[in-house]
């Protein structure tokens, strides 16, 4: 499995969050556990904090 860059993250996070927002997605896995755990406001503010710290790293480094 090759590693995701920061613009494959956050375009992945970005499809999650709105997949959560619609209900098609309910469970997220969480690093360290090996199943799935139920969408919750805790684990769907860590995914917006991840995307927001993309999209800063992302605003402060233009691609070349």
């Amino acid at each position: 499995m090759s590693a995701e860059n920061w613009h494959e993250e956050r375009d992945r996070l970005v499809r999650l969050l709105k997949a959560i927002e619609t209900g098609k997605v309910t469970h997220v896995d969480e690093e360290d556990l090996r199943e799935l755990q139920a969408a919750t406001p805790e684990n769907i503010e860590a995914l917006k904090q991840r995307l927001a710290e993309l999209n800063d790293r992302l605003s402060s480094n233009p691609p070349l």
